[in-house]
């Protein structure tokens, strides 16, 4: 039988009109969930082709039967996924997710300082953000939030030496911090600007963390900005110490044989606090093409602004050298660490292309005993330069363990305060877990 033109041409508008809702479904408007008893856990994923991809997987944990294999995007009935082309996120704090990095427009770091939550329909969406200069050359910026209406980040574009001042629950800049007296006079000679202007001096690029009424904030030293070189003369790594109070810089710490924490990404971040108030800071040791540093974890203890010279797990001295510490975190009184089971390349031959040659392993040290380590019955891993691997959520610790290799296992583990190890979930291998979030009002 012969349809009518007009059927046919209305059937085409329909059709046109239709695909026009699917293309623009990033238009429609975002409704913020209120209701966080379910589709209150979000795990993000790397796309196993391409780092620079992250998709948000909401989901509900008591679902999840953790010998199955899923496929996120196709098991639609137990995960709603959704990608607002940021990154994995640097925290997260109530119901939302703070992110320093944008996706898939053109670089993989745009700046910026983006919140992101779920919308009613349990999707993952931008609902804030806070520009930052683009007139900068990229470098790792830190992110620390100290309640409601208090937060720090680095914006080198704006204020080169300063750090940003901002309320989260508004997503307003209220002030900044001027570090440049103080590192001035701590070093008089140093150099402010290369030939073509580029910024030298950073600060909390590495770390930018609150704890017990001080906001400490790395000070880095640089040979060349646009690598993010540190000077072969440098043997230290700095750290300000200032009171939150009252924004006043008290002093710049130096520890020796570091130069670096963390890795010059914004999504990695290299310190945590323990219960009894302890600052832990991880270092790689990784100095882009310059001579690397052994890895070691160091820290300040409870009641101090000092470094603790006598207390160090030193990577190298258990594992071998070149061998690195890349994620940490404090749980339980113990500190967990992805530790690779071989030499790190740093970028200096081609194993670093496929990461499928480097793995990592966990483990679990007492601090009264750092010379003590602990291998966790947990596969071990990739290495990814832009996760941490650990979170904490309903007092469990979680592990996301990332492998691009089919037959590998990917998904996450989970420790209790018992110390059980469990396995969780297991996802197939072209989502690779990055972190996991529980969310809440």
């Amino acid at each position: 039988m012969k349809m009518p033109l007009s059927y046919i041409f209305l059937l085409l508008i329909c059709l046109a009109e239709a695909s026009c809702t699917i293309e623009n479904l990033e238009d429609i408007p975002n409704i913020p969930k209120t209701d966080f008893s379910s589709y209150n856990y979000v795990l993000a994923t790397e796309d196993a082709s391409d780092v620079d991809i992250t998709t948000f997987f909401a989901f509900n944990m008591k679902d999840i039967f953790p010998d199955q294999q899923y496929d996120p995007v196709n098991n639609g009935d137990l995960f709603i996924n959704s990608n607002p082309s940021t990154s994995s996120g640097h925290l997260s704090f109530g119901q939302y997710i703070f992110s320093l990095a944008k996706d898939k427009k053109g670089y993989s770091s745009t700046p910026g300082l983006y919140r992101l939550t779920l919308n009613d329909q349990n999707r993952m969406y931008v609902d804030g953000e806070l520009n930052i200069s683009r007139d900068n050359l990229f470098p790792a910026r830190q992110l620390c939030i100290v309640n409601d209406h208090l937060g720090y980040f680095y914006d080198e574009g704006k204020e080169a030496q300063s750090i940003q001042i901002f309320d989260p629950r508004e997503m307003r800049l209220t002030g900044s911090i001027n570090l440049k007296p103080a590192v001035s006079q701590y070093r008089p000679a140093a150099k402010w600007v290369d030939d073509a202007g580029n910024n030298l001096v950073r600060t909390g690029s590495l770390v930018l963390e609150q704890n017990q009424g001080k906001l400490y904030v790395s000070i880095v030293f640089l040979e060349t900005a646009g690598f993010n070189l540190i000077a072969e003369s440098e043997k230290n790594f700095y750290l300000a110490v200032i009171d939150v109070y009252t924004n006043e810089v008290e002093k710049i710490i130096a520890y020796e044989g570091v130069k670096t924490v963390a890795f010059f990404v914004s999504e990695n971040k290299g310190t945590t606090t323990d219960e009894e108030g302890s600052l832990y800071f991880c270092s790689w040791g990784w100095n882009q093409f310059n001579t690397h540093n052994p890895s070691k974890i160091f820290r300040i203890r409870s009641g101090e602004t000092d470094f603790d010279r006598d207390w160090v797990i030193d990577i190298e001295k258990h594992f071998g050298a070149r061998h690195i510490a890349q994620s940490m975190i404090s749980y339980n009184g113990q500190i967990y660490l992805h530790v690779s089971d071989d030499p790190y390349t740093f970028g200096d031959d081609s194993s670093d292309d496929d990461p499928g040659n480097i793995r990592m392993s966990y483990y679990r040290f007492d601090p009264l005993f750092p010379d003590a380590p602990e291998k966790l019955n947990i596969p071990s891993s990739n290495v990814s330069s832009r996760m941490n691997v650990f979170s904490i959520a309903d007092d469990k610790l979680y592990i996301c363990v990332p492998n691009l290799e089919k037959g590998k296992f990917n998904g996450l583990y989970s420790i209790n305060k018992s110390g059980e190890v469990k396995k969780e979930m297991t996802i197939e291998n072209k989502y690779r877990p990055t972190r996991l979030y529980k969310l809440h009002q």
